[in-house]
């Protein structure tokens, strides 16, 4: 991305512009010289964000994102009545610079995608003969087909709770009932492994043995001890590997 910069102080405008290029957010620091100057470039990279000082011509220089420039609260009212993304106070701090560029870079994404995006509904409106709105009523209805919860609810001895699958650390079978361990408590449901593991998304979880599976993202390394395979999990919980799921699960060789 390319910063523009056009200050009424020549000083403040190399202060900036050196800011800028230190903290390496663009890939280009231009600064203009002259109004003229400053609106060729805003014409040659219309996509770029704007450092402008703060007058009633702001809105003529500016790009389609900019940010303001000044040390006055009645500038940053007039910035924003002139749609500025931002205000930038003097001197300059870069915390401060770091922050807001930030915000408006997240702005000036948002925008690109959402033109992205109606291009290629019109584009597919086009080529299939539709209307708009049906378009996007058939993209929400397959989005929502597809759509994988993100809580899945199992009835533990104390009632019924909703559990993050990704929370999950681990899940231990203990006769009839399993013990699931979250990042911050335990859950004593009756099923069986394989039918929560079925229920939670297997992807998420790696079995150890027949009783004992470990969500991937908690496990700290694999270890040998005494000829056995084990897992050992950020906390410091181990579990051993059976031959059967170590070759199904764990071996990359």
């Amino acid at each position: 991305m390319i910063a523009l910069v056009f200050l009424q102080s020549v000083a403040m405008q190399t202060s900036l512009c050196t800011m800028l290029e230190k903290i390496g957010l663009f890939r280009h620091v231009y600064g203009a010289h002259s109004v003229g100057h400053s609106l060729a470039l805003a014409e040659k990279h219309p996509q770029s964000i704007g450092f402008y000082s703060v007058s009633k011509s702001s809105r003529n220089l500016a790009s389609k994102h900019w940010l303001a420039v000044g040390d006055k609260d009645e500038e940053a009212m007039l910035a924003f009545n002139h749609n500025a993304s931002g205000f930038i106070t003097s001197p300059f701090n870069e915390q401060q610079v770091r922050c807001t560029v930030e915000h408006v870079k997240a702005k000036h994404y948002c925008h690109k995608r959402d033109v992205q995006f109606n291009l290629l509904v019109k584009g597919l409106c086009k080529q299939y003969g539709v209307s708009e709105s049906a378009l996007l009523a058939t993209l929400r209805q397959q989005l929502y087909k597809n759509a994988q919860p993100n809580v899945v609810g199992i009835r533990a001895e104390n009632g019924w709770c909703c559990l993050n699958p990704a929370d999950i650390k681990w899940i231990e079978a203990a006769g009839d009932y399993m013990c699931v361990q979250t990042l911050s408590e335990s859950y004593i449901v009756r099923t069986t492994l394989c039918h929560l593991l079925k229920r939670l998304g297997e992807h998420h979880f790696k079995r150890c043995n027949r009783s004992v599976a470990v969500n991937a993202k908690y496990v700290m390394h694999i270890e040998q001890k005494l000829n056995q395979q084990r897992v050992v999990m950020h906390g410091g919980e181990a579990f051993k590997i059976t031959h059967k799921y170590y070759y199904q699960y764990w071996h990359t060789g």
